[in-house]
């Protein structure tokens, strides 16, 4: 038989619990309210500006790196941002020279890729600083749009997608081009050719 003292003991224990308890679903109602806040992709604003100086140090790095694979692994030169480097990067990727660990050696073949980008479709580098960290994009003049070449060879390696360098190329310059439709100046419906600058006299 249970004395006072043990029930009176037993009463304040279960108490202490059913507080602790209450207590607990409290806390965790106010952290699921405030986990949509603190979740949100958008807590820092994506800020958008010029290579740095250690950024073009390890841009170029990087370009010396897929030149140093190309003339290694099939005796042949990254010409930097020439349409003849997709087919060189595709060999590359295409062979077992670059291993699906070498991630270093695959970003360095998407800067290469980005040249190329750049080059061809006038696009420029530049910096992207958000949740994600730092990295380096490209951009067509200060459209939202932006490219992430350097990751886009690993990433794709990483989740055992093929890498399909031409239709890579293909898919960024159709997007372009239609940022430049847009841009072009149109009256009633119709585009208005941009003047050519006049040729200045000797």
């Amino acid at each position: 038989m249970n004395q006072p003292g043990e029930q009176n003991v037993r009463t304040r224990r279960e108490s202490k619990a059913s507080a602790f308890r209450m207590l607990s679903l409290c806390l965790a109602l106010g952290l699921c309210a405030l986990c949509p806040g603190i979740g949100a992709a958008d807590l820092r604003p994506r800020t958008v500006e010029e290579l740095g100086t250690a950024d073009q140090i390890k841009s170029q790095r990087q370009r010396e790196l897929a030149g140093q694979l190309a003339r290694r692994h099939l005796g042949t030169p990254i010409r930097g941002g020439k349409v003849t480097d997709l087919f060189t990067l595709q060999r590359l990727l295409d062979g077992n020279s670059i291993g699906p660990k070498d991630v270093f050696d695959q970003q360095a073949l998407g800067l290469a890729f980005g040249d190329v980008l750049a080059e061809q479709l006038d696009l420029h580098w530049v910096v992207v600083d958000d949740d994600y960290g730092r990295s380096r994009a490209l951009r067509w003049k200060q459209e939202q749009d932006l490219w992430f070449p350097v990751t886009m060879f690993s990433k794709r390696i990483a989740q055992g997608s093929p890498v399909e360098v031409d239709e890579l190329y293909d898919q960024v310059a159709d997007r372009v081009a239609t940022l430049k439709a847009r841009a072009i100046p149109r009256r009633r419906g119709r585009a208005i050719p941009t003047p050519r600058p006049e040729k200045e006299s000797d």
